[in-house]
């Protein structure tokens, strides 16, 4: 894994050491106004909903939960100061005292029970409603004692919890009637303000906030853009301070670039989602004769300009504990061996399909760009449905595509991010497309309730041979991914490996150099 921050390279692992933040000093200067280029509109403000990294960047200066993740990754106390564990199975969190809503309302052991209940609730829509089924009970203890009960050992619990959409929400306003959507009322280091959609939205700093020492900066202003390339035009006019999602083939030009700064990190890799109810997908052989059609070494060339590593098996990241080297190989470029499996499934003449792809990301185009022309060579005839991201997450939810191209990261520190696609349960993707394996469903089950890290590592190697002999996803490469600033933005860190999606923690300790 290599790390990039003004043209010098550092050496770490995906699990090593903290990260670098920008040119942080001893003293931050407070004061300024940061203006942050999101590559999209937030569809909705809700905290509990994940509606992708840019909305959940803007939710993590407002909300927090109980735990969160904090620099170099590792999982801190948030709302909670500290909390234990009672035999396997019980978590006792102790909130933090005098914490208060953005509206002066006391934060309360009460409000932690109403957002675990409204987490779990269906109709919210939760991120984390399926990774978090095992609650059996939340029980209020004290004003400021929350007991959670899970129905047995969960390995990944506090991991889930970390992420943004397990923030705790004020219970009065909900209960009162307001839209989370469109509104914020958290008790995190910044207070919304308002938000104009198309144009900005405002967060200013929470001055009542439980550090004291931070945030340094007055408030922020998210600005969405449109493209990739107008928001990076925007930076080097020095238009906008800071921006998500750089654009990989620009990364190294930015790196050498005095004038700006680069954070960036192997974060994402890029995938291939189908919906095993539409045909031809329905047949594995289909799946399979993909995977094998794709040259994943020119993917990462051309699409990564050489910033990444290819997938040919394990998802987990290599570094990890429980990544299973012997099935990297898997999938390498074999478009013979393609041709072959098209034909046994009665396409011998090829086929026609459709890739659903956002346009708002370049990532995402030119890699169904890529696709299209190396699938055409074993005979699959791809045309490219590229609508806004808003339009693709709406489709994807309600299961309306076929094949999809995707870039996806591990949505915590743990290897049970593969619920996620796997689980048939799970809400987040597997279940969106009616994707379902008892197998796979019973491994996963047991991996995360065992505590003991080599019988984990032994399902999941289980679970990864038998999700690449299914292949209802393809993987092709992870790649570096990352956020760039004017060189005058300091304290911000993008978050090592798969957790970079979540870096918009530390904007609480972004502060402005001039």
């Amino acid at each position: 894994m290599k790390r990039f921050v003004l043209g010098v390279i550092l050496s770490v692992t995906i699990a090593g050491l903290a990260a670098a933040s920008w040119g942080a000093a001893p003293t931050p200067r407070r004061g300024g106004i940061l203006i942050y280029g999101l590559s999209t509109e937030p569809p909705d403000l809700d905290p509990h909903v994940n509606s992708g990294v840019s909305s959940g960047t803007v939710k993590t200066a407002v909300y927090e939960g109980l735990v969160r993740y904090g620099h170099g990754g590792a999982i801190v106390p948030a709302l909670a100061e500290r909390w234990g564990l009672v035999g396997q199975t019980q978590y006792v969190f102790h909130l933090r005292p005098n914490v208060r809503f953005h509206n002066g309302d006391p934060l309360t052991a009460d409000d932690v029970k109403f957002s675990f209940d409204r987490l779990l609730d269906p109709k919210t829509g939760s991120a984390l409603r399926s990774n978090l089924k095992l609650i059996k009970t939340v029980d209020v203890m004290d004003p400021l004692t929350v007991k959670v009960t899970l129905l047995q050992p969960f390995a990944p619990f506090l991991a889930y919890l970390a992420e943004p959409y397990g923030a705790i929400v004020d219970r009065k306003v909900v209960q009162s009637g307001a839209n989370l959507r469109s509104t914020m009322m958290g008790t995190g280091p910044f207070r919304f303000v308002s938000w104009d959609p198309g144009q900005r939205l405002r967060i200013v700093r929470n001055d009542a906030y439980w550090d004291r020492t931070r945030p340094y900066l007055d408030g922020i202003t998210f600005v969405p853009f449109a493209d990739d390339q107008t928001r990076l035009t925007a930076l080097r006019a020095g238009d906008i301070m800071l921006m998500d999602f750089v654009p990989q083939e620009q990364m190294n030009t930015i790196a050498r670039d005095s004038q700006l700064a680069l954070d960036a990190d192997v974060g994402i890799f890029m995938c291939i989602i189908f919906n095993p109810q539409r045909k031809p997908y329905d047949d594995v052989r289909v799946r399979q004769a993909i995977a094998y059609a794709i040259d994943r070494d020119a993917v990462v060339k051309t699409i990564f300009d050489g910033r990444g590593t290819p997938i040919t098996g394990d998802v987990i990241p290599k570094a990890w504990w429980a990544h299973d080297a012997k099935a990297d190989g898997t999938y390498t470029y074999q478009p013979d061996k393609a041709r072959t499996l098209l034909r046994e499934a009665g396409y011998p003449n090829g086929l026609k399909i459709t890739i659903l792809a956002p346009i708002t990301y370049s990532l995402h185009t030119r890699t169904a760009q890529v696709l299209q022309a190396q699938l055409a060579k074993v005979g699959i005839q791809a045309q490219l449905d590229l609508p806004e991201w808003a339009v693709v997450l709406k489709r994807h939810n309600e299961g309306d595509y076929a094949i999809e191209v995707r870039g996806l990261t591990a949505a915590i520190s743990d290897p049970d991010f593969l619920s996620d696609f796997y689980a048939s349960d799970n809400t987040y993707y597997a279940k969106q497309v009616g994707f379902k394996d008892d197998r796979l469903d019973t491994w996963l089950a047991q991996a995360r309730a065992v505590g003991n890290q080599t019988i984990r590592k032994q399902l999941y190697a289980r679970i990864t041979e038998r999700a690449l002999e299914l292949a209802p996803w393809v993987y092709f490469a992870w790649g570096d991914q990352g956020e760039a600033a004017r060189a005058y933005v300091k304290g911000y860190e993008h978050f090592p490996g798969p957790l970079g999606r979540y870096s918009g923690f530390s904007l609480a300790d972004t502060w402005l150099a001039k």
